[in-house]
C-alpha cells in the first residue's frame, strides 16, 4: 500500500506550491511533485502505480474523491518520512541544507526529546551551562537554554569562550544588539516557521518546530561544520537528560573513526518566586 500526503503550500520567491508525496508502507518516498492544485499533485503520484494500491490521507479527500481513490489516515512511517523531508526542504530553503539530510534525521530526534524535557522550566538564558567535548574534538563550551513561549524560538547555544552568557547580557542591556550577536556561538534554534514544516513535525509526533543550526560571530552567521553540528546534537541529547535531581549528562557521538563525548553540567535550577 502506497500513502499519498501532501506538503505544504510551500513558498517560493513568487507565490507557493503543494508538494506531493507517496508514501510505501516502509516509510520510502518517492521523487516528490510540485503542483498547485491537489488533484493534479495526486494524479501526478499515480505514474506507475495501481489505483487500488494507494491511500490518500484525509486532507486530500476531495482529490481523492474526483480520482476514485481510497482515503485512509497516514502510517507512522509515512508521516514521519514526511516530517524528514519537509525539514530537509526548510533547510534548503534557509541555506543549510549542505549539512545533509542524515544531519537534519539527527537534529530532529534530539531536538524532540530536548523539547519533550521543558529545561526552560528549571533554568533560563541567564544561567550558564558547562558542556565539556573530548575525544576528536577536544572544548568546553558556555551553553544556555533559551525558550518562548509564543512563536519565538527556543533552543540551546554555545558560546565557545568562558564568560560570554556575562558578556551576552551586558551588551543587551547596554542596546548593543549588534555586538550581542557577533559574540562566537553554535545554536540550535527551534523556529516555528515555515509553517508547512512544522505542521509535518507536530502530526508525526516529533518537536512542533524547526531545528535550525545556526553559527554566529563577528563575520555575521553562518552554517555550523559536520563537526559542530553534531557537538550540537550531542548537546541537545545531554541536556534533554538534565534535572534538578541530575544535574550532570553525558552523551557520545560517532562519525566514522571518530568519537566524541560530550559531557554537560547544569548550573544551580532557577529559584521561582
Amino acid at each position: 500500500m502506497f500513502h499519498l500526503l501532501k506538503l505544504g503550500p510551500v513558498p517560493l520567491s513568487m507565490g507557493t506550491t503543494g508538494v506531493y508525496l507517496r508514501i510505501g508502507g516502509s516509510g520510502d518516498p518517492s521523487a516528490p511533485v510540485f503542483e498547485q492544485t491537489d488533484e493534479a499533485g495526486v494524479r501526478a503520484l499515480l505514474a506507475g502505480v495501481e489505483p487500488s494500491q494507494v491511500a490518500c490521507e484525509p486532507a486530500l479527500a476531495d482529490a481523492a474523491e474526483a480520482l476514485g481513490l481510497a482515503v485512509a489516515p497516514p502510517s507512522t512511517a509515512a508521516l514521519s518520512a514526511r516530517a524528514a523531508i519537509a525539514t530537509f526542504l526548510a533547510w534548503g530553503q534557509l541555506g543549510v541544507s549542505g549539512l545533509g539530510s542524515d544531519k537534519a534525521l539527527l537534529f530532529v530526534q534530539a531536538a524532540t526529546e530536548f523539547w519533550d524535557a521543558q529545561p526552560w522550566a528549571h533554568w533560563d538564558d541567564s544561567q550558564a551551562f558547562t558542556v565539556e567535548v573530548t575525544g576528536a574534538h577536544e572544548h568546553t563550551y558556555e551553553g544556555c537554554v533559551f525558550h518562548h513561549d509564543e512563536d519565538g524560538p527556543s533552543g540551546f547555544a554555545l558560546y565557545l569562550s568562558p564568560g560570554s552568557l556575562g558578556r551576552l547580557l551586558e551588551l543587551q542591556v547596554h542596546g548593543a544588539d549588534k555586538a550581542a550577536q557577533s559574540l562566537p556561538a553554535i545554536t540550535v534554534s527551534l523556529e516555528s516557521r515555515p509553517a508547512y514544516a512544522v505542521e509535518a513535525l507536530s502530526a508525526a509526533g516529533r518537536v512542533p518546530r524547526l531545528p535550525l543550526p545556526v553559527k554566529a560571530g563577528p563575520q555575521g552567521l553562518s552554517v555550523p561544520s559536520s563537526l559542530e553540528s553534531l557537538i550540537l546534537v550531542a548537546a541537545l541529547r545531554a541536556v534533554a537528560r538534565l534535572s534538578p535531581a541530575q544535574p550532570e549528562a553525558l552523551s557520545s557521538m560517532v562519525a566514522g573513526d571518530a568519537h566524541m563525548d560530550v559531557r554537560v553540567r547544569a548550573p544551580a535550577p532557577r529559584v521561582r518566586n
